[in-house]
């Protein structure tokens, strides 16, 4: 790798929809440039890209994979990422540190809510893609109709390779750059059954490549045809501004076919000497990836080994780094030292010297770094944008199952968190609940399973309780709080007049001293202030803090001998109590913005499931094959919406949503949170 110019350093993902093959055809691709002494299998649990129990169990990729190899005088990283939209977010993670993706797509089912997703992030971060058609040995692979669902989703489409049979018949593809056969056998010449349609094909690719240049537009209109060198070039320029999508085929046992999917992904996507990859974030000009600079990189992957700790994976964007170096990272302000570096080949590590610009590598024992973070220099490095980190949608409530284990329960989870920042572990303070939030119900379970596998910890998961809020509707005035003690000796006397008032929503709790005439000594009036914010904590109607209310302290009474802080704020309490219930007190419940992505067959289902839970729906998008419905749904309706969303799309629907606004709950929601609250006060 030490050897490897920065132009021949290059680093891809593998993204789509679960289920699609990209593991598969990771497996294919590592074993045909040597990487791997045998073809893994996912299946069968021998795959060198899923090593984690869960993954081998599920047979199915959780966690993204990262693998560095040589090939062809090229150092190479390929990134396998999860398809399922409950570790999808891990995915995007990773297409922010590489130089392209391949976007794996079913020849037999075509384009799916997932592959739309991710091809839509690949666009948004501006990375170039390439497509994969994959399975053409499987049963019902349609070529042509996976070709026109990439069409459907917004892509335009132009193919590369061309599959010589389907199903049982397939024996390999056509490049239809070189217009030769490629089989288990080697290079060969096109079938002639093929030769017409490998022609018509041929045309449609130079058609497309014209179409994204004009210059080339103006050769092709005025020759009719276009050179191989400019069909070539051309291809590439229409690659990485996102012109066309190029689409290879193939099957997971056809080393023809992953190989000149190999081929493409050298030849069309960027280097990690694309000038245009990074920029800086003080002047937005790309940084040069030169090996010689102050280094920077950014990190993609934080793993957590329960022996050797925590173990990060990052992508040098500048300079080189060295073992036993000092580092600052810029996104915590923190100083860090570099330990040994290695490259990532699935299960083994293996040490280099020093990495630059494009390479991937992992180092141990950093103290505060996260996925996400920028590691740099500390002098004259460039400054750059961290990762961004999708947000969890799902939350439930956790909690250790035997007493005495809760110190090591949220230990254990805190690590687990930091290996997948797409978890997110906190504490509802209204309701005292410990939340694990994530991408999906699977996330959350298979983050439990994990927890007890590697800690030998387990815990109980329960539907969260749904953080409500208290508020007032109308004004009272000149409400008095009291408290008069006398037990012999010195007594507690203090006495206010509050007046309560509704704010706006979002506006929070507000206290106006107007005392005037000394009333109330000034030393004593931030204690009615405490009392009067203590007091908010707790609401009379289910005991939910209370929000949104102006307290006006208009006037009280003290003595020079009983009054004191403790005094003020207890009369401070009972005004609030009183007050509050003067001013017809109501619940809010918290309202979220959901935002649900599926297949268009499915939209009048989820619609009307969306209503039933109370929700008011905002929009309908079709993007390509999929359909985009936005709308506004009370948090305690979508507690356990994930299994019901994959109960009526069949597992095809995905869901994102966060908190949007608090509302007033209607007066039978009302009545069962109170009646609710009310009998758990008796038991």
């Amino acid at each position: 790798m030490n050897d490897v110019k920065v132009n021949d350093t290059h680093s891809f993902a593998l993204v789509g929809h679960s289920g699609d093959g990209k593991t598969s055809l990771g497996e294919a691709i590592l074993h045909l440039t040597g990487a791997t002494p045998s073809l893994g299998s996912v299946t069968e649990g021998t795959a060198h890209l899923t090593s984690l129990p869960e993954e081998q169990e599920r047979q199915s990729t959780l966690t993204t994979a990262v693998f560095g190899f040589d090939w062809s005088n090229k150092h190479i990283t390929l990134v396998d990422t999860p398809g399922d939209s409950n570790f999808q977010g891990n995915g995007r993670i990773a297409l922010s540190a590489v130089d392209g993706a391949v976007l794996v797509v079913s020849a037999s089912a075509g384009v799916k809510v997932g592959t739309d997703r991710m091809w839509r992030h690949c666009e948004s971060l501006g990375v170039p893609s390439l497509c994969y058609l994959s399975g053409m040995d499987k049963e019902h692979a349609n070529f042509d109709s996976a070709v026109a669902s990439l069409k459907e989703m917004g892509a335009n489409p132009a193919i590369v390779t061309l599959p010589i049979g389907a199903g049982d018949d397939f024996s390999g593809v056509v490049n239809l750059l070189t217009m030769k056969a490629l089989t288990e056998k080697g290079e060969a010449e096109i079938p002639a059954d093929l030769a017409d349609a490998a022609e018509r094909a041929r045309g449609q690719l130079v058609e497309s490549v014209a179409e994204s240049d004009d210059d080339l537009l103006e050769k092709y209109l005025e020759d009719g045809e276009l050179s191989a060198d400019e069909v070539a070039r051309g291809l590439v320029v229409a690659t990485r501004s996102h012109s066309v999508l190029p689409v290879y085929c193939g099957a997971a046992h056809s080393p023809s076919s992953s190989g000149a999917l190999l081929d493409g992904v050298l030849e069309l996507l960027p280097s990690a000497a694309d000038p245009e990859a990074w920029a800086s974030t003080t002047d937005g000009e790309p940084i040069p990836a030169d090996p010689d600079a102050a280094f920077a990189a950014i990190v993609l992957k934080t793993a957590i080994d329960r022996y050797a700790g925590t173990l990060t994976v990052f992508r040098v964007i500048c300079g080189t780094a060295h073992p036993d170096t000092p580092i600052l990272n810029a996104t915590q302000e923190s100083k860090e030292r570099l330990g040994k570096l290695h490259i990532l080949r699935g299960i083994e590590h293996v040490e280099v010297d020093s990495a630059g610009p494009g390479d991937i590598v992992a180092v141990a024992k950093l103290k505060s770094t996260h996925t996400g973070d920028v590691l740099c220099a500390e002098k004259g490095a460039p400054q750059i944008a961290p990762i961004p980190i999708p947000q969890g949608v799902i939350s439930y409530a956790i909690s250790a199952k035997l007493k005495g284990d809760e110190d090591k329960v949220y230990a254990s989870l805190g690590r687990l968190v930091e290996e997948d920042p797409t978890l997110q572990l906190g504490r509802e303070e209204s309701t005292g609940e410990f939340l694990l939030t994530g991408m999906g119900e699977l996330h959350v379970r298979i983050t439990v399973q994990k927890l007890q596998r590697m800690f030998g910890v387990e815990v109980e998961l329960k539907t969260p309780k749904v953080p409500y809020r208290e508020t007032i509707t109308r004004k009272a005035e000149n409400v008095e709080g009291k408290l008069k003690k006398q037990t012999g000796g010195k007594g507690m006397f203090g006495v206010c007049y509050l007046t309560l008032e509704p704010r706006q929503s979002g506006e929070g709790i507000e206290f106006v001293d107007e005392i005037k005439g000394g009333s109330i000594p000034r030393g004593l009036i931030p204690a009615v202030e405490k009392g009067v914010i203590e007091s908010c904590e707790a609401g009379p109607l289910a005991g939910y803090p209370i929000v949104d209310m102006r307290v006006r302290c208009i006037d009280g009474k003290h003595h020079a001998v009983d009054s004191n802080e403790m005094a003020f704020k207890l009369a401070a309490s009972a005004g609030i109590r009183a007050g509050v219930l003067k001013a017809k007190p109501t619940l809010l419940e918290p309202v979220m913005d959901v935002e649900v992505s599926i297949p268009g067959q499915f939209v009048g289902d989820i619609m009307g499931d969306l209503s039933s839970r109370r929700g008011r729906v905002q929009s309908s998008e079709a993007k390509g094959s999929t359909q985009i419905i936005k709308s506004q749904v009370p948090m305690s309706e979508m507690l356990e919406y994930a299994s019901q969303l994959t109960s009526i799309t069949g597992g095809q629907g995905e869901f994102h949503m966060e908190f949007s606004h608090y509302a007033e709950a209607p007066s039978h929601v009302k009545e069962k949170v109170v009646a609710d609250a009310s009998g758990a006060e008796k038991t």
